[in-house]
């Protein structure tokens, strides 16, 4: 019987692709354009792969082909991160490590940049990770849902830098899109599975036998988005608790559902 061709994205075998760039800014797991270059490192660049000369349609195909976007979501992200880059020809890895062009503070998973620096710190902390995770599962048991994302979001957000609404946008929506992807078709009501997310966080990879179950598309991606931008809202102006902030002794649900009464 003949096999399908190994595709590295959807075998989880990613990592020893990406071993020349872990020092580059490839390490900024989880933003937007992330998620093209993990596809990129697949379908689109050609070899020696060194992480340079990226087009703008090799990223439009990358996430179309290894993520499944649809067609106006992968030029939304394709081309906005051109234009927040002001690329206006080929673009490389380390570009995406520019502070506050697509790479923002207060991000969920790594350190803010060093005040005047041009470049942010590309390594994943694992320090970050580690609490993100341990305050996810509030809602879903296991899973990172929309709801911990905007928990977790006012608690970093207030330990950093402001954000811009642009920026604060991007940060919103790199986790909008990244739980929609690999959250799987109930990914915007049931979340991502922690382990999942551990995964692609801190190892560049995804679980062997992974592969899209859905098109992910732009009114989807904001909607998602907007839970999230929403509950954040409604706790910064003391419509809602912030479930982090509750008291230790309270379960998840218990907090979950004083949250909600306010």
């Amino acid at each position: 019987m003949p096999t399908a061709p190994h595709n590295p994205v959807t075998s989880g075998h990613l990592a020893p692709l990406l071993t020349p760039w872990r020092t580059t800014a490839f390490c900024k797991s989880s933003t937007m354009l992330d998620l093209s270059l993990h596809s990129l490192m697949t379908f689109a660049l050609p070899r020696p792969r060194n992480g340079k000369k990226i087009g703008v349609f090799d990223i439009v195909r990358a996430l179309k082909e290894g993520y499944n976007l649809s067609t106006v979501l992968a030029y939304f992200l394709a081309f906005s991160g051109y234009l927040l880059l002001s690329q206006y020809r080929d673009m490389s890895l380390a570009d995406l490590a520019r502070h506050n062009l697509v790479e923002h503070d207060a991000s969920l998973f790594h350190l803010d940049a060093h005040d005047d620096d041009e470049y942010a710190p590309t390594a994943v902390d694992k320090s970050l990770v580690k609490v993100a995770c341990q305050q996810s599962g509030r809602y879903r048991s296991g899973r990172i849902t929309l709801e911990d994302v905007a928990n977790i979001r006012v608690k970093r957000e207030a330990e950093s830098r402001p954000l811009d609404t642009l920026h604060a946008e991007i940060a919103r929506g790199e986790m909008a899109i990244s739980i929609g992807i690999l959250g799987g078709e109930s990914a915007a009501t049931e979340g991502l599975d922690l382990d999942i997310l551990r995964l692609w966080v801190e190892q560049e990879r995804l679980p062997d036998g992974w592969k899209p179950t859905h098109s992910q598309g732009l009114f989807k991606t904001y909607k998602m988005s907007t839970v999230i931008r929403e509950r954040m809202k409604a706790m910064r102006e003391g419509r809602m608790i912030n479930i982090l902030d509750t008291s230790t002794d309270e379960t998840g649900s218990q907090a979950g559902e004083k949250a909600e009464k306010m």
